[in-house]
C-alpha cells in the first residue's frame, strides 16, 4: 500500500526531516560514509563551466553537496524537493551559499523548457508510484538542454544473495510500516534504465555501485 502526496509531505516537512540526515548517516556508513559514497556517485561525470544544474528531491542536500563538489565555481546549482522542512534543513548547511534552495513539486517544477544542462534525481523514485516516476522523468526531459543529461542515483537490487539480506536488514526493508517498500519494489521490477528510455532519453547507460547495491544511471535528451 503506498502512502499519498499529501501525507508523504507531511511526513516529511513535520517528522523526518528531524533525523533525515542521521538515517543518512547511518545508510551510507558501510560504504565508506556518506560523503565518499556520494561523491563516488558523481566521480565519472563530466562537468562544463557554467551550466545550470538540478537536483530533484535533494532533500536536506547531501546529494548536493558532491555535485558542488565537483561541478565548476561558476555553476548554477538548484535544489528542489516537495518538503518544506527537508528545504529548511538544508538551507542551514553553511557550504551551500552559492546554491539555491526551492520547494517544489518535481512533477511540475515551473521551469521553462530546456533551461538546464543537468537534472540528477537522487534517490528519490524509489519512493514514487510508478505513474509519478514516468512524470518526473517526463518532466526532467522537458527542462533539460538539448543533448542534456538526467543522472538518477538510486537503490539497486545486489545480485549477491548475502549482499541484498545485509541491504534489507540494514536499510530497514524490514520493518512492515516502511512506506517504500512496494514503490522500490515496483521500480526494480520495470528498472530505472528502462523507466528513463521510456521517459524518452536516448544513449541510456548504468553504472552499479558497491556490488549493486546502488546505481547510477544516464540518459542524453
Amino acid at each position: 500500500m503506498t502512502v499519498s502526496r499529501k501525507t508523504y509531505k507531511w511526513y516529511y516537512d513535520k517528522i523526518a526531516c528531524r533525523f533525515y540526515d542521521l538515517l543518512m548517516w547511518w545508510c551510507f556508513l558501510p560504504f565508506g560514509g556518506e560523503a565518499r559514497c556520494r561523491d563516488g556517485f558523481v566521480a565519472e561525470l563530466d562537468f562544463s563551466p557554467g551550466e545550470r544544474i538540478l537536483d530533484m528531491c535533494c532533500g536536506t542536500g547531501g546529494a548536493t553537496s558532491a555535485i558542488l563538489r565537483k561541478a565548476p565555481s561558476n555553476s548554477r546549482i538548484i535544489g528542489m524537493d516537495i518538503s518544506s522542512g527537508q528545504i529548511s534543513m538544508a538551507k542551514m548547511r553553511r557550504q551551500f551559499k552559492n546554491v539555491e534552495f526551492v520547494e517544489g513539486d518535481v512533477i511540475r517544477t515551473g521551469f521553462e523548457d530546456g533551461f538546464f544542462n543537468k537534472v540528477f534525481i537522487t534517490h528519490s523514485l524509489h519512493e514514487m508510484t510508478r505513474e509519478d516516476r514516468l512524470k518526473v522523468l517526463s518532466e526532467a526531459r522537458r527542462i533539460l538542454k538539448e543533448k542534456g543529461e538526467v543522472i538518477v542515483l538510486e537503490l539497486d537490487r545486489p545480485k549477491s544473495r548475502l549482499l541484498r539480506l545485509f541491504a534489507g536488514l540494514w536499510f530497514f526493508y524490514w520493518l512492515p510500516f516502511n512506506f517504500e517498500t512496494p514503490t522500490r519494489k515496483d521500480m526494480l521490477k520495470h528498472g530505472v534504465e528502462n523507466e528513463v528510455q521510456e521517459g524518452g532519453f536516448r544513449e541510456v547507460r548504468k553504472t552499479s555501485k558497491h556490488g549493486g547495491v546502488f546505481q547510477v544511471v544516464l540518459g542524453e535528451k
